[in-house]
């Protein structure tokens, strides 16, 4: 589900995150992207910061998710619902790569920490939080977020036409497709250099999914939208909360 939680602070593994809370009767202050994250995390060379870490970063493409019906989901792939709503975009029906930033942890492993998907060539000049046509960032209180939970360590890209289609299975059915997509996902991971992790395109139903793991497991996570000069969106990026890529206001 597509929903409301207070953000964390980034760059922490499981056990060792704060939260920023907000100041009742105090102007709401909003997380906000940081572009030169957003955009460097998917370039050569760059390295990533999580309070006293650095992670260098590498970027892989995956593969192409089939957006059959224009409509993203992003969503765990193995808890997704059928009311789970699409972001509030709209985008040509077809194929859109799909990138992976992983950080190198040292002895916690190799972790993706962004996720992104391409909708334009196009250089993205503003980013904003992606939300669904049900909710409006104005309505957060400050260092709050609209994200989506992960209960299986995975997160995904899809066609809101595959999350209907999931819908429909049986349940019978749908264990035995997840357990294709695990089996598949888990050799995939290592086989692009990160151990114990999962990568999957699919076809699913009328559309597709890309899968990958979810930074340090299970979590709540936001997703941005950057905008090109003409205020199209060009890309959609997951942060996994690995490195530091949003600005949290402060407590005050």
């Amino acid at each position: 589900m597509f929903r409301k939680i207070m953000a964390r602070l980034t760059g922490k593994p499981p056990g060792r995150s704060g939260e920023a809370r907000a100041d009742l009767g105090a102007p709401a202050e909003p997380v906000t992207a940081r572009p030169e994250v957003m955009t460097g995390a998917f370039e050569a060379g760059f390295v990533g910061e999580a309070a006293d870490k650095r992670y260098p970063l590498r970027t892989l493409r995956i593969g192409e998710v089939n957006l059959a019906s224009g409509r993203l989901v992003v969503a765990d792939p193995f808890t997704v619902r059928g009311e789970d709503a699409p972001l509030d975009l709209e985008l040509a029906p077809g194929r859109y790569p799909v990138d992976i930033a992983v950080a190198d942890a040292g002895e916690n492993g190799h972790r993706v920490a962004l996720a992104r998907v391409v909708l334009s060539p196009e250089t993205p000049v503003r980013w904003t939080l992606a939300v669904t046509a049900e909710q409006g960032p104005a309505t957060l209180n400050s260092g709050d977020i609209f994200g989506y939970g992960v209960d299986a360590g995975t997160a995904a890209f899809m066609d809101a036409g595959s999350v209907a289609w999931l819908a429909g299975l049986s349940f019978e059915e749908s264990e035995v497709l997840t357990d294709g997509w695990q089996a598949r996902g888990e050799a995939l991971g290592p086989d692009l250099g990160i151990p114990y992790g999962f990568v999957l395109v699919e076809e699913v139903g009328p559309g597709g999914a890309a899968m990958f793991s979810s930074g340090w497991g299970d979590g709540f996570y936001a997703s941005w939208v950057g905008h090109d000069a003409q205020d199209r969106p060009v890309q959609v990026v997951t942060d996994f909360a690995v490195i530091t890529a949003v600005n949290i206001p402060r407590p005050r």
